[in-house]
């Protein structure tokens, strides 16, 4: 008794330090504007030494500047008023005779919007203000091929990194998680794993694919641009996505996200490796870049307007919604661009970029032929810092309701983690099975689950079929529910639905989508029902 009333002390000790829960939202592209060797950022007007799949406004060029992506005809992404650019290196598939095949994507791409609060370092606290048009962002760095870090990070309480400098924050910043829907409880906390692994691990225990994961500095100087790498106005808090900022990065903005799930699964049992288009086989140089175009006023009012828990943007009035976006494609590619193959099957990566697997820093590829805008002047804001007095935005017109179609998670459904803050009835704990996944790779580890595409409702569905996914959260933590063709429940809200001891085996099969949280487990072994 006088240890479990210890442990709990202790544990209560550990939350006290826990960042608190915020809003946050999911910015879903279903498509790619472009798959070109563009980036406005490290190879500004010419083409980039390597290839990057290019979401949101389709104005994007080598060139680009916020204004420019604000004048673009469509977008890849669902808000209709977010013309910014995201850009990844994507993943290929080399055979053992060097052939390339790009990896494809599973839709949607998605870019999270999380409006994590802390403190300055002289112990003020901070208020999240929305990205001003024209700020510009790189997360990751290209040439990395080897890490300062021991290893994965460790399954509970994670951070804070207090002892850790930015860089070292940064390389926490990514993740590979291994997608397996039929083993809910295999899942780790997202960012957890800062390394590709091995292809035979992940063909033997990734049926459904490698989520690449990248999550970008939220503590801001008020500066629009961080020099020749776009860094040095941003840093890490440090709980890489939450908590207290560094002296100089008084300033907060929401902690942005990018999650890409690509089809490794299609070339199983295939031989060869998994490469980044930038030539990165350990995935310890993958990285992302990003410029912020929002129709003015939008994303502020967004960041003071839109806190559902859920991460549902539909949930909120501020934002309008686009058809089909991922028809989208960019307006203008370079000449040297539209016959080059990008997709494969081809001899190498484009540009010719070679394959470097360090442990020393790769060098840059060959085929670049811009340089850094770091010490460009890209518009009339770059270089310059932001006043902190954001102008007041004009209401936008009057939106139509928006329907709420979360629904409240099915009793006793298996979750893997609870958050202090949860917001719907938990319950002890039900025997955790032992189905808590393969033993980690040899050098590289992943394990996650998330949800499928949801399956078209007209087709006809068999005994173990994917026929629809949800989404809600759990404090920080977010919830895919994964429904499986077993049994039919129906469930009123506030109304605990009943099953019986046989159908409980084979219900909605949910898993945790945690974003880089210390709570995995929860204290005392609890579970959300």
């Amino acid at each position: 008794m006088y240890r479990s009333i210890a442990n709990c002390a202790a544990a209560v000790l550990a939350l006290s330090a826990v960042p608190a829960t915020n809003a946050f939202w999911r910015l879903e592209c279903s498509g790619s504007v472009g798959l070109a060797r563009i980036d406005p950022l490290m190879d500004f007007g010419g083409l980039s030494g390597h290839i990057h799949t290019i979401k949101g406004g389709s104005a994007f060029t080598a060139t680009s500047t916020a204004d420019d992506l604000l004048k673009s005809k469509c977008q890849s992404c669902d808000v209709a008023q977010d013309k910014s650019a995201y850009w990844t290196p994507p993943l290929y598939f080399m055979a053992d005779d060097g052939t390339m095949t790009l990896v494809p994507e599973k839709p949607p791409f998605k870019a999270y919007y999380e409006l994590e609060t802390g403190m300055t370092s002289d112990g003020k606290a901070q208020t999240v203000e929305a990205f001003p048009n024209g700020f510009q962002m790189i997360s990751g760095t290209n040439t990395r091929r080897n890490t300062t870090l021991s290893g994965p990070d460790p399954d509970k309480f994670r951070g804070p990194f207090t002892d850790e400098d930015n860089e070292q924050r940064e390389e926490r910043a990514t993740g590979f998680n291994c997608m397996n829907y039929a083993k809910p409880k295999q899942a780790e906390d997202a960012l957890s794993r800062h390394s590709l692994p091995e292809k035979s691990w992940i063909d033997s225990n990734c049926p459904d694919g490698i989520r690449l994961e990248l999550a970008f500095p939220s503590c801001w100087n008020g500066e629009m641009d961080g020099g020749e790498q776009h860094k040095s106005h941003v840093a890490f808090p440090n709980w890489i996505k939450a908590g207290d900022c560094p002296a100089g990065f008084d300033r907060r903005l929401p902690a942005l996200m990018f999650e890409t799930i690509v089809a490794t699964d299609q070339f199983k049992e295939k031989n060869g490796k998994f490469v980044l288009g930038n030539g990165d086989p350990t995935g310890y140089g993958y990285h992302g870049d990003f410029i912020a175009a929002w129709d003015e006023g939008v994303l502020q009012q967004a960041v003071e307007q839109c806190t559902d828990m859920r991460g549902e943007m539909k949930l909120c009035g501020v934002f309008e919604f686009t058809d089909n976006p991922a028809s989208c494609r960019l307006e203008d590619l370079p000449s040297e661009l539209k016959d080059e193959n990008t997709e494969g099957p081809m001899q190498g990566l484009p540009g010719h970029c070679e394959v470097q697997s360090g442990p020393e820093a790769a060098t840059k590829c060959k085929g670049a032929t811009g340089s850094s805008s770091g010490d460009k002047s890209r518009d009339k804001s770059a270089g310059k810092s932001v006043e902190k007095s954001i102008a007041k935005h004009e209401e936008g017109p009057a939106k139509g309701s928006i329907s709420d179609s979360y629904s409240p998670p099915v009793e006793d459904a298996p979750a893997p983690v609870e958050n202090k803050k949860a917001a719907a009835v938990v319950a002890e704990s039900e025997d955790k099975g032992d189905d808590r996944g393969a033993p980690p790779p040899p050098v590289h580890a992943a394990p996650v689950t998330t949800s499928p595409p949801v399956a078209d409702p007209a087709m006809k569905v068999h005994a173990g079929d994917v026929i629809s996914t949800k989404v809600y959260t759990d404090g920080r933590v977010v919830h895919e529910d994964v429904v499986v063709m077993h049994e039919v429940t129906v469930t009123e809200p506030g109304v605990k639905a009943k099953r019986t001891p046989e159908a409980k085996a084979e219900h909605v099969k949910r898993h945790g989508h945690r974003h880089h949280h210390p709570m995995q487990h929860g204290v005392g072994g609890r579970r959300m029902r």
